[in-house]
């Protein structure tokens, strides 16, 4: 019962809300994240305040932040390898990110803003907020994983989905186990920029 709770938290469905609306109602990118973000400052500021929540940036080791760092970037090379059997289109790329206005300086814009703001915002709602001492996966991590799938079922084909599903599951364990063995979220940040790194280092080589 505590982790249907925990699952059903209504702030929990905040990027499912975010998703849904800026993408598919508005078909903006922007206001996706922007509400997005807005949800989970809320919930920080005000909902989470006198919660007890790990240092953003401390619990720092350099041999676990570094392999971790690598293996997240990484998956930018994954995605640019599967690309030609899992897009939908593959020649589609660039007018999708148009029409969801992400061209010419917006798209540089959207670029820096989420490898430097998104991921602080995230591991601090997802591992901090919501982290859990339990060693096995947690619905959480399922629901952190999960928002990405209204995303990436824009341009990617369903099994590959479901791939990427299961790889962020993991990947959501993993930082909420990290941030819990080194008392921080500073390599949860660093790498999860990492991934965003690697993922938009695809997406500019398949655009060029």
């Amino acid at each position: 019962m505590e982790k249907l709770f925990r699952f059903l938290h209504p702030f929990m469905v905040l990027p499912y809300f975010a998703v849904l609306t800026g993408l598919y109602l508005f078909r903006s990118a922007w206001l996706a994240i922007l509400f997005y973000h807005a949800g989970m400052a809320l919930y920080l500021a005000c909902v989470h305040r006198n919660a007890g929540m790990p240092p953003i940036f401390k619990g720092w080791n350099s041999r676990a932040g570094v392999a971790l760092s690598l293996l997240c970037a990484s998956g930018g090379l994954l995605l640019y390898l599967i690309w030609p059997v899992a897009a939908i289109d593959r020649g589609a790329l660039a007018s999708t990110l148009e029409a969801l206005g992400l061209h010419g300086t917006g798209w540089r814009l959207f670029v820096f803003y989420y490898l430097s703001l998104h991921p602080v915002i995230e591991e601090a709602f997802w591992r901090g907020a919501h982290l859990s001492g339990q060693k096995g996966i947690i619905p959480a991590d399922a629901a952190f994983a999960g928002y990405h799938i209204l995303v990436l079922i824009c341009f990617i084909k369903t099994p590959w989905t479901v791939t990427v599903f299961l790889i962020l599951v993991l990947t959501a364990w993993l930082w909420r186990r990290i941030t819990l063995r080194y008392g921080g979220l500073a390599i949860p940040i660093i790498s999860h920029a990492a991934a965003g790194f690697g993922t938009m280092a695809a997406v500019c080589c398949l655009l060029s």
